[in-house]
């Protein structure tokens, strides 16, 4: 109805507000208008201009509702607690007499000639802030998974070559990253540099030549290649935990048949990974990555006045709504007595307490080490608050532990984290200090012992106090 559209019509123009507001928020605009060309299908943003969502009429929604959303065109997925000769007489009970629509082929894509534009805008920012892109190849390309991995070790990992150079050693940026995107056609690959206040853009801009032409010259080396995998690898891993959710079971299922029609995709993906060679990579970077980037730079300043939405237009006629077929809904049925896991308790002997659940559904390890210390207000004297002009202590000294312990530099910390496939953070609250550990199972013993390092023997290096507090301010 016309009413349910201009609600949602709101919904989804205020969806876009927040995506833009925040400082930075109007570069994606640029980037997929002038990295691919017009009328090339990735050449705008889904979500559109907010003229594009005041033209939208009723008749029009109906007939992208009646011309794309068929049955013949959906992916459905049962994850969970259920088997085939369950499922599907209840499929065809509730979903079997829709009718089919017409058939939907999606727009093919190519990679375009390479942009080579600079760009200067300007917002509410800190900082000058780099980036760079450059059209490559989608999510079923050959040369994708080397891609993937040489994103990871040239500004991708926290060892990458790109954060030791500018942000560890020369200090030019306040932090810096590389990654490829993959779409289901085409993609982009980027790098992005926040410049440190005070240091020429310019010669951050020099270096990430001379690095880029030397990781490209030269490739990754066998032991940052594996790395990268592992922590590509164990990210799936933990992720697949999930039945639903981003990453989830249903959700790799759904995408590998969608994007790829093979709901195994995940799987072959993984494969790709452990077979991505150094020479791979510096073959697809040399392919792709040498041609002119499209740059854009974002300055301190005040943005381009932000169009607004003027309201819907007249409509042009509202469209016969979608013939509707009756179906029965389902009754609730007996609701399943959850099985929760058995928690194990107890004290070691120097006495802190442990409680233990154990799940088998995917090879992973997950603690919490969780100190009575929060940047609250004391309560009592075995909680230590932030004092009322040191607010934000608490949160800097969990952000140093992992630049720093025993004789481990932050940058050999972060390569022993990828070799394992274990994710060491620190969390802040009011009440509560913590450290959390996501490990492969079968790197759980080794992966204790770099735990044990960093929360027993962090080094608080004054050098890595400013570059850490400087990354904080900006």
């Amino acid at each position: 109805t016309q009413e349910k559209l201009d609600n949602q019509r709101g919904v989804v123009q205020n969806e876009k507000r927040q995506g833009d507001n925040p400082p930075g928020g109007l570069v994606k605009y640029e980037l997929f208008g002038n990295l691919f060309p017009e009328g090339h299908p990735y050449h705008h943003l889904p979500i559109g201009s907010m003229a594009d969502l005041d033209a939208a009429s009723l008749a029009d929604v109906q007939a992208w509702f009646r011309d794309n959303y068929g049955p013949n065109n959906a992916i459905l997925v049962l994850a969970g607690d259920i088997n085939v000769a369950e499922a599907r007489p209840l499929v065809e009970k509730y979903f079997g007499a829709i009718k089919r629509g017409p058939v939907n082929v999606p727009a093919m894509a190519s990679v375009p000639p390479a942009s080579g534009k600079t760009i200067v805008m300007k917002d509410r920012v800190p900082t000058v802030v780099l980036t760079r892109s450059w059209a490559v190849p989608g999510l079923t390309d050959k040369q994708t998974a080397a891609l993937d991995l040489g994103g990871s070790v040239l500004g991708g990992l926290a060892s990458s070559r790109l954060d030791n150079a500018l942000v560890r050693n020369e200090k030019l940026a306040i932090s810096v990253s590389a990654s490829n995107s993959p779409q289901q056609r085409v993609g982009w690959f980027q790098i992005q540099a926040v410049v440190r206040p005070g240091v020429d853009p310019a010669q951050v801009e020099k270096r990430l030549d001379e690095l880029m032409a030397d990781f490209i010259a030269k490739g990754p080396t066998a032991a940052e290649l594996k790395r990268a995998a592992t922590q590509e690898v164990a990210g799936t891993i933990k992720g697949l935990e999930q039945v639903g959710g981003f990453g989830g079971k249903a959700v790799a299922l759904a995408q590998g048949q969608l994007y790829a029609n093979d709901p195994n995709f995940y799987r072959k993906q993984l494969d790709e990974y452990a077979r991505v060679t150094p020479a791979m990579v510096q073959a697809a970077f040399r392919q792709y990555l040498t041609r002119p980037p499209l740059k854009i730079r974002l300055e301190p300043g005040e943005r381009t006045p932000y169009q607004e939405p003027k309201g819907p237009t007249a409509q042009k006629g509202i469209g016969t709504p979608p013939p509707a077929t009756k179906r029965e809904i389902p009754a609730v049925g007996q609701f399943a007595a959850l099985d929760f896991p058995t928690i194990q308790r107890a004290t070691l002997s120097n006495g802190i307490r442990i409680n233990y659940a154990q799940r088998n559904a995917v090879p992973v390890t997950t603690m919490a080490l969780a100190f009575d210390a929060g940047h609250g207000p004391a309560r009592r004297m075995a909680v230590a608050g932030d004092a009322p002009n040191q607010r934000g202590l608490q949160s800097l000294t969990l952000g140093l532990i992992e630049e720093g312990a025993g004789n481990l530099t932050g940058q050999q910390i972060a390569e022993r984290q990828e070799e394992l496939g274990a994710d060491i953070n620190t969390n802040s609250s009011l009440d509560r200090s913590t450290v959390t550990l996501s490990a492969l199972s079968a790197n759980i013993a080794p992966s204790l012992d770099l735990l044990e390092t960093l929360v027993e023997q962090p080094t608080f290096a004054p050098a890595e106090l400013e570059r850490v507090r400087t990354q904080t301010l900006t």
